[in-house]
């Protein structure tokens, strides 16, 4: 059975991220990773910033994302020092949990060195905020830098991996859903326009949806895997804090991108 790990913080040194590579377990989440007190008072802070620095409506981000700037390099990397500058202002005083994702990454696999990603002295994003509110959702879709960020150094790893730490659920809807199907290149023909993937592509795979996530929680899967989010019914803003992690085997190290 594709069944997913759960585990509690205090608990969670070395937890197996080669079943998330393999695609053995959909997704491993890591429960009061970020206690309930530090997420309120991350999710006000965030709330509570200029409104220049929110992008997109519907769902909104704060900070580039890499897929996004496939042709617009100098951009992207430019973005990525105005989001320094945001998350710098979200985690002025209350502990940052983006160097407690790399601990984690580093005790799961501990002859790995974990740093945030660079390119000719440019630092990549750190991480990506969602804000998805009432009515939005995520399509059918997949992550992979591999294929779609080939104008970038992160393109050349092994693997990659995606770490979601939930700041705000709502109170309905917004649910992550794993496919135990894995992207190949004949699959574009499924693809959308704009964005995502038919239904079809995966109407005969087989499924799990995230139990019950919870504020504080860290979800970790292997994005090259179909995954959605559905629709938001509840009243209150779905928020997030994402990364990617791409793992190089030959240098033994890690690397970490949004």
């Amino acid at each position: 059975m594709w069944g997913t790990q759960i585990v509690d913080h205090q608990k969670s040194n070395g937890i197996d991220l080669e079943c998330i590579i393999s695609g053995k377990t959909p997704m491993i989440i890591i429960r009061n990773f970020y206690s309930q007190e530090l997420c309120r008072a991350a999710v006000d802070k965030i709330m509570t910033l200029n409104n220049a620095a929110i992008q997109n409506e519907n769902p909104r981000h704060m900070g580039p994302f890499l897929m996004a700037y496939t042709t617009s390099k100098k951009k992207y990397f430019e973005d990525a020092i105005r989001a320094k500058i945001t998350l710098g202002e979200i985690f002025s005083d209350i502990q940052n949990p983006i160097p407690c994702i790399y601990e984690t990454a580093g005790n799961a696999l501990p002859e790995y060195s974990v740093s945030l990603a660079r390119e000719y002295q440019n630092d990549y994003s750190q991480a990506i905020i969602r804000i998805h509110k009432k009515k939005s959702s995520v399509l059918i879709h997949k992550d992979n830098v591999r294929y779609e960020g080939k104008e970038y150094a992160v393109s050349k790893i092994d693997h990659q991996i995606s770490c979601v730490l939930h700041l705000q659920e709502s109170e309905s809807g917004g649910v992550l859903v794993m496919y135990d199907k894995q992207w190949k290149r004949a699959d574009e023909r499924f693809r959308n326009v704009d964005f995502g993937y038919s239904p079809n592509l995966v109407k005969s795979a087989c499924h799990c949806r995230a139990p019950d996530i919870e504020s504080g929680d860290l979800v970790i899967i292997n994005p090259e895997y179909y995954h959605k989010v559905t629709t938001i019914t509840g009243n209150t803003p779905r928020v997030t804090l994402g990364m990617f992690l791409g793992i190089y085997e030959r240098d033994r190290k890690i690397v970490a991108w949004a």
